[in-house]
C-alpha cells in the first residue's frame, strides 16, 4: 500500500514520528512518500501525490499546526476523494474531536508505531478496520468509533531507526545540518502542568509501563549509522530528561559513547537530578552541553502553579556542578503565565537567569496545549477561549492567551523576544522596562531569531558545520520569520467530505 505523508515544512526539525512510522512501514512492505508543501503552488502539490498515487494520506501535525493541514488535506481531497486521511501526533491525540472535521477521516492517539501498521495492514487486504486501537474513525453515517487505547511499545529496542533518508531527501538543508536528533527513553512521571507527559500518563494508564528505555547498544548503533551515513557535529539526546535512566546505564553509556562517538553530546536534564555524580557522567560522556528547564524564578508560582517543586536553591547548585564540568548550560524559561501579575513573575524570571549566568538563555510563551492541566487553569480563569482554531502557529510569536490590556500582552511578547540577550548582555537590565514597552513587535522577533540562530549555528557548531549551514540559516531565518504566523489558505472547492465505506474497502 502506498502512504502519503504531507508536512508544511520542518522547520529545520527532523520529525521523529514521520520518520520512524516511515521505516516500520517499509519494512513491511509498504511504499512511503513525503512532499513538503510550504514552497510548492496547489497545481505541484496534485501533481506530486498524483506521481505516487497513495491510498492514504498521513499528517502528523501539532497545535497550532493543525489548521493549516486540514485545509491542505481539504484541497486534495477535492481531487483525490478516493484516499483515507489519517491525523496523528499531538494535536489529534489532546483533541481527538478533531475527527468530527468533514475534511478528517480518522486519528490516531497516542504512539502509532503498532497501531497504523496494522490499519495498513488491514486497509490492504480490505478488512474491517474500525476496531484498530488507538484510532477513531468517522462511518459514513457520521458516527465516530471511538476505539480504546492499545498497548505501548515495550521494547523500544525493537523499534527500526528512523527514516531519515524520507525527510533528508525532502529537506537537503536538514540533512547538512549538524545536530542530528534520537531519542534514548520514553515517558516522564513528573506532573508539570504546561506538559503533555501527565496528560498522556493518564490516557495510557494501563497500556503499559510508562517508562521505557533502549539499550545502550541499540542508542549507539543508530548514532553510529547516522555518523556513517550523514554530517553530524552535534548529537542531540532529546529525551525528556536523559538522566532518567536504570541503574547502571549512564555509567556504561559514558564509558562508551567517548570511544565508539565521541561527537559532543547535547541533552535535556532536570536540576533536581544533577549531582556531582551526574555532572562527572555527563562530562565524562563528552557532553558539552545541557538544556535545563528553569522555567519560572518565582519558587511559588513555579510549585503551585508550574508544579516544579525545585527550590531556587538547588538549581543554583545543580548549575554550579554543570558549570565545574565544564558543561555549558541553555536555560528554558516560560513567560506570560495565566495569572494576576505576570511581568513581575517573568521579570524575576530574567533576574534569577541573569544569576545563573547561563550560556544562553531561551524563553517560550506560555501556550495553553489541549489536555494540560494549566490549559484549563487558563480556560476558567477567563484568560483563554480554548478555541485552537484561532491560536498561533509558534509559542515564540505571541501569547494565545488574553493576559490584560494590550500594552501588558506587549510587554511580555517583547520580554520573551529580549530575554536572552538581556541574559547575555546584563548592562541591558536597567533599560528592560523601557524596551518592552516600546512597539517593536515585529522587530524584537527577528531579534530573537537572529540571537537564536548566532547560538545554535555559531557557538554550538564545529568550524565545518558554520561553513555548511551559515547560508542556509540565514535563507531559512528570513523565511521562517517572515512567514511565521501567516495564514494559508487553499482554494475553495467543493472537497470530499467524507469517505464511504465502498470506497474505502477498496483502496487496496
Amino acid at each position: 500500500m502506498k502512504v502519503q505523508f504531507l508536512l508544511k515544512n520542518t522547520g529545520m526539525f527532523e520529525r521523529l514520528g514521520i520518520m520512524t512510522l516511515s521505516s516500520i512501514l517499509k519494512k513491511n512492505n509498504h511504499q512511503v512518500n513525503l512532499i513538503l508543501t510550504e514552497e510548492l503552488g496547489e497545481e505541484e502539490i496534485i501533481d506530486k501525490v498524483k506521481s505516487f498515487g497513495p491510498q492514504v494520506l498521513a499528517y502528523s501535525i501539532m497545535t497550532g499546526e493543525h489548521t493549516y493541514h486540514i485545509d491542505l488535506n481539504r484541497m486534495i481531497r477535492s481531487h483525490y476523494p478516493n484516499t483515507l486521511s489519517v491525523f496523528g501526533g499531538p494535536h489529534p491525540t489532546y483533541t481527538p474531536e478533531m475527527v468530527d472535521n468533514d475534511y478528517v477521516d480518522a486519528i490516531c492517539r497516542g504512539e502509532g508505531e503498532i497501531y497504523f501498521l496494522e490499519l495498513i495492514e488491514k486497509l490492504e487486504k480490505g478488512k474491517d478496520f474500525y476496531d484498530t486501537p488507538n484510532f477513531w474513525f468517522k462511518k459514513k453515517d457520521g458516527s465516530i468509533v471511538k476505539n480504546k487505547m492499545g498497548s505501548l511499545v515495550e521494547n523500544l529496542d525493537d523499534i527500526p531507526f528512523p527514516d531519515r533518508k524520507l525527510l533528508y531527501e525532502a529537506d537537503p538543508k536538514l540533512r547538512a545540518r549538524g545536530s542530528k536528533l534520537f531519542m534514548s527513553n520514553r515517558g516522564c512521571p513528573y506532573k508539570c502542568t504546561y506538559c503533555f507527559n501527565h496528560a498522556y500518563n493518564k490516557l495510557t494508564k494501563g497500556s503499559g509501563d510508562m517508562m521505557r528505555y533502549r539499550s545502550v547498544d541499540s542508542i549507539l548503533c543508530e548514532i553510529k549509522e547516522v555518523k556513517d551515513n550523514y554530517f553530524i557535529d552535534r548529537v542531540l539526546i532529546d529525551d525528556d530528561i536523559f538522566l532518567l535512566k536504570p541503574k547502571g546505564w549512564l555509567e556504561e553509556f559514558s564509558e562508551r559513547y567517548p570511544k565508539e562517538i565521541g561527537i559532543p553530546l547535547h541533552c535535556n536534564v532536570r536540576p533536581n537530578m544533577v549531582s556531582e555524580r551526574v555532572g562527572r557522567l555527563l562530562r565524562k560522556s563528552n557532553c558539552t552541553h545541557v538544556y535545563m528547564g528553569i522555567e519560572c524564578g518565582n519558587n511559588e508560582v513555579a510549585s503551585k502553579l508550574l508544579k516544579r517543586a525545585t527550590k531556587n536553591e538547588k538549581i543554583i547548585e545543580a548549575t554550579e556542578i554543570l558549570h565545574r564540568n565544564k558543561i555549558k548550560i541553555i536555560t528554558l524559561n516560560i513567560v506570560g503565565l495565566p495569572i494576576k501579575n505576570p511581568l513581575e513573575v517573568d521579570l524575576e524570571t530574567l533576574d534569577f537567569n541573569i544569576k545563573l549566568k547561563p550560556n544562553f538563555a531561551w524563553s517560550s510563551i506560555l501556550y495553553p496545549y489541549p489536555g494540560t492541566e494549566i490549559g484549563e487553569l487558563a480556560k476558567h480563569g477567563g484568560y483563554f477561549d480554548a478555541n485552537f482554531e484561532k491560536v498561533n502557529v509558534s509559542n515564540k510569536s505571541k501569547s494565545s492567551m488574553d493576559l490584560g490590556d494590550k500594552k501588558l500582552n506587549r510587554k511580555i511578547n517583547n520580554l520573551q523576544k529580549l530575554m536572552g540577550l538581556i541574559v547575555e548582555f546584563p548592562f541591558l537590565r536597567p533599560f528592560t522596562k523601557f524596551l518592552i514597552a516600546l512597539p517593536l513587535d515585529y522587530f524584537y522577533m527577528w531579534v530573537f531569531f537572529a540571537f537564536y540562530g548566532y547560538e545554535v549555528t555559531l557557538r554550538q557548531s564545529s568550524l565545518k558545520g558554520i561553513m555548511k549551514n551559515i547560508i542556509n540559516y540565514i535563507v531559512f531565518y528570513f523565511k521562517y520569520v517572515s512567514r511565521l504566523e501567516k495564514k494559508v489558505k487553499f482554494s475553495k472547492n467543493s472537497g470530499k467530505k467524507s469517505l464511504p465505506m465502498e470506497k474505502i474497502n477498496n483502496l487496496n
